[in-house]
């Protein structure tokens, strides 16, 4: 356990995924200062996270105009 007298959560979410970094402490400059670092490195992932794409279902057939074409 840490000696820190602050904590701080920061999360960044896509979709159900969340990433979360807990930031600790002794004084709040020190942690305004960490919190900043982490959400800079944070903001970095984020374009990674938002270049992953999930799997791709099942595609429509190029000619469909209507809902009602598709096959159940």
């Amino acid at each position: 356990m840490t000696d820190d007298a602050f904590t701080y959560t920061v999360k960044l979410k896509r979709g159900d995924d969340t990433q979360k970094c807990k930031v600790t402490a002794p004084d709040v400059e020190t942690l305004t200062d960490r919190v900043d670092a982490v959400r800079e490195k944070m903001g970095d992932w984020a374009g990674d996270y938002r270049e992953i794409q999930p799997d791709e279902g099942p595609r429509l057939a190029d000619d469909q105009s209507e809902l009602g074409e598709i096959d159940a």
